[in-house]
């Protein structure tokens, strides 16, 4: 073999390797940009899935019988039409849907829905008969309340005495998903709600 043969045999071998190497950088490349891409578009799913959830609880907690109903409130959400759905790029399809998911409770029991975690009597010393939010938690002496008439015309009550009002602290779990992309994400939400005693007997 002439040295001019074994040259240019070697220069294609160099010239292969050197391909290879290029090829094997494009692919590590074009995986790096797809795999970015996925991870932005996972991203976005879930800021969608999540804003779903918050604008959800923002209505649920607007609602007046959130505390005192909560178990007609999960039954209205969680119907096989679905109450609380949302359309993202406004072609009108749904893009989200949230409900309420299985939650675990103290008593080893799993429940959808508002979770009570605490009731606790507001005392009367502790509200203003004079102000509107506070007057409703009053009842006259003479139906049987815990408040009397004093000399001056209001109300003053007895020391020690609960009002008829209580307030309520409550956890809420709620659970956007979107079917198209596989994206599911549960939100939790505290809150505290005024409620009259006797309209939330116990929690659990």
């Amino acid at each position: 073999m002439s040295r001019q043969v074994r040259q240019r045999g070697s220069t294609l071998i160099v010239s292969l390797i050197f391909l290879l190497i290029f090829l094997v950088m494009a692919l590590s490349i074009f995986r790096g940009a797809l795999t970015s891409s996925q991870a932005i578009g996972n991203m976005q799913w879930r800021n969608e899935a999540i804003a779903a959830a918050n604008e959800a609880i923002d209505r649920l907690l607007s609602a007046s019988d959130i505390a005192t109903s909560p178990q007609v409130v999960t039954q209205q959400v969680n119907a096989v039409t679905p109450l609380l759905t949302y359309d993202f790029d406004g072609d009108g399809t749904t893009d989200a849907t949230v409900r309420f998911p299985q939650v675990a409770r103290d008593d080893g029991t799993t429940r959808a829905g508002p979770r009570c975690l605490r009731v606790a009597p507001i005392p009367a010393s502790q509200l203003d008969p004079d102000q509107a939010e506070d007057a409703g938690c009053f009842a006259s002496a003479g139906a049987g309340g815990i408040a009397v008439e004093g000399s001056g015309g209001g109300a003053s009550a007895f020391a020690g005495s609960s009002s008829l009002c209580s307030n309520s602290e409550w956890s809420l779990t709620v659970q956007a998903a979107d079917p198209r992309t596989n994206t599911r994400v549960d939100v939790v939400q505290g809150y505290a709600v005024r409620v009259v005693s006797v309209a939330v007997e116990t929690c659990d």
